[in-house]
């Protein structure tokens, strides 16, 4: 893991990464899920977030100007610390199998984090993360833009998402938006998650990354962002399922514009 951090210090992204100075430190919450039942170096929730904290916290673009926690386990242990964060990052499991699998939807977590978007917090959700019941599909696609839909589908699953793993040829799907600065079209073997579930006409929407996945016709959205009426932003990936797809630059660069 030192490795890791060492090498990718040195890859991070250009100097005009972030606009201007705040006078206040932004404060970022990343929360990790708890470790699960998936192989080693994919769904590295903990790794993801332990190594996201490193470069917010080394990169000359945003050192002193960000100030960035780690959580564990799914949720932090006293949740006020959410009540002044800029944004919120969640990377952990889903709840297709079973709803309290995802951190979320745990107790009273979805009505804290209701309280912080009213607020116009931001919010990311990455990779399995954007499992989301179809029961908050108004909130969801309010926050964050889109989710995968896994209950409302004609699949003997119920899915009307898709979920399918490949070397994938990445496109931008908005080389104008300040997420995309500095990024650049890229490869990568991932597994991405497409036909996603977005409101009808939504035109907060932004595709961030398009792809065509195997034996379909056509490019799917499978990162995207949304500009809240509120001035909160949401940001979602369903790509991430491979640790080693940090070491790309364009990959880390664009999941930590949209954090910042």
């Amino acid at each position: 893991m030192r490795r890791w951090l060492l090498a990718l210090s040195f890859l991070l992204f250009g100097s005009g990464w972030l606009n201007a100075a705040e006078p206040v430190p932004k404060k970022i919450v990343l929360i990790a899920g708890p470790i699960t039942g998936h192989g080693k170096h994919t769904h590295e929730y903990e790794k993801s977030v332990i190594l996201l904290k490193h470069l917010l916290d080394t990169s000359p673009s945003t050192k002193g100007k960000v100030a960035v926690e780690a959580h564990f386990k799914g949720w932090p242990t006293d949740e006020k610390t959410l009540d002044d964060a800029a944004t919120i990052v969640m990377i952990s499991d889903g709840g297709d199998r079973n709803a309290t699998d995802h951190p979320l939807y745990v107790g009273e977590r979805f009505q804290t984090l209701e309280r912080q978007m009213k607020r116009g917090c931001g919010f990311v959700q990455f990779h399995w993360t954007t499992f989301n019941p179809s029961r908050v599909h108004d909130q969801i696609t309010e926050w964050v833009g889109g989710y995968f839909d896994y209950e409302k589908g004609p699949a003997a699953n119920k899915w009307f998402s898709a979920i399918s793993t490949w070397d994938a040829n990445v496109t931008l799907g908005n080389s104008e938006h300040p997420i995309a600065r500095g990024v650049k079209p890229f490869s990568a073997r991932e597994e991405f998650y497409y036909n996603l579930r977005f409101r009808d006409g939504d035109d907060r929407v932004q595709p961030i990354w398009l792809t065509k996945p195997p034996g379909q016709q056509k490019d799917h959205v499978v990162a995207w962002a949304v500009e809240r009426k509120d001035g909160g932003r949401g940001f979602g990936s369903t790509g991430g399922q491979f640790f080693q797809n940090w070491l790309d630059e364009n990959f880390r660069r664009t999941i930590l514009n949209a954090i910042v």
